[in-house]
């Protein structure tokens, strides 16, 4: 058997610096890629003086940071996209399962009004005007956001985590309802079909939001209050 090759710095490092990271995967590859290009590119111009290549990937990774100095800035940025990203779901979602949810029912056999409880449609005028407010307050954050707005980042998650739960019950009281009145209704294939993209739709924001929580957490802003 060889010996086996020595880790190179640079490669120690970016693995380091890559597992102390967490958020979206693309920005984090991404942001690992640029931060192994400018460490490559650092060493070859000490190698250029006449380093040997360990000492100058070892100097390039001294001058570059070391994780505890580096790494915050690069997870408040991906705390950041990961905001914009689960905003951006949120504003676009809700009103697309409201105008689609009058294709569940189109040309149905049942009626809409025959034997409909008083307060079913309180529950689905609620549910429709909490969306559309939902994601113009979405659209409204997504529009405050700038580089380095942590703030909003955090503002997401948790409003986001807090809201969904509540607003996916809302729902559900609706659709039990729905079928409370109309029993045949659960195998009427627009129904089906909408109700696997509803549900869909909210286990992704869901997952988004509780993303969007656990990679502000513990990070500070920068700015200055």
């Amino acid at each position: 058997m060889g010996v086996p090759r020595p880790v190179r710095p640079i490669d120690a490092y970016v693995d380091d610096l890559n597992a102390a990271l967490r958020g979206p995967r693309r920005p984090r590859a991404e942001m690992i890629t640029e931060a192994r290009h400018s460490l490559e590119d650092a060493a070859l111009a000490f190698a250029d003086d006449g380093l040997p290549d360990l000492a100058a990937e070892r100097r390039a990774v001294a001058e570059f940071g070391t994780l505890d100095e580096v790494a915050p800035a690069y997870q408040e940025e991906l705390a950041v996209q990961q905001g914009r990203r689960t905003v951006t779901w949120i504003a676009l979602a809700l009103p697309l399962v409201n105008v689609l949810a009058p294709l569940m029912w189109w040309d149905s056999p049942w009626s809409r009004t025959d034997n409909v409880k008083p307060y079913y449609w309180l529950l689905v005028d609620h549910f429709m005007y909490t969306s559309f407010i939902a994601a113009v307050i979405a659209a409204l954050v997504l529009v405050g956001f700038s580089r380095g707005s942590l703030r909003y980042a955090r503002l997401v998650g948790v409003g986001a985590v807090t809201f969904l739960p509540l607003h996916a019950l809302l729902g559900a009281a609706v659709l039990g309802l729905s079928l409370y009145q109309w029993p045949a209704a659960v195998t009427w294939p627009p129904l089906i079909a909408g109700m696997a993209f509803n549900l869909g739709a909210f286990v992704y924001a869901g997952l988004l939001s509780v993303r969007c929580v656990q990679v502000t957490g513990g990070l500070r802003t920068r700015s200055v209050a």
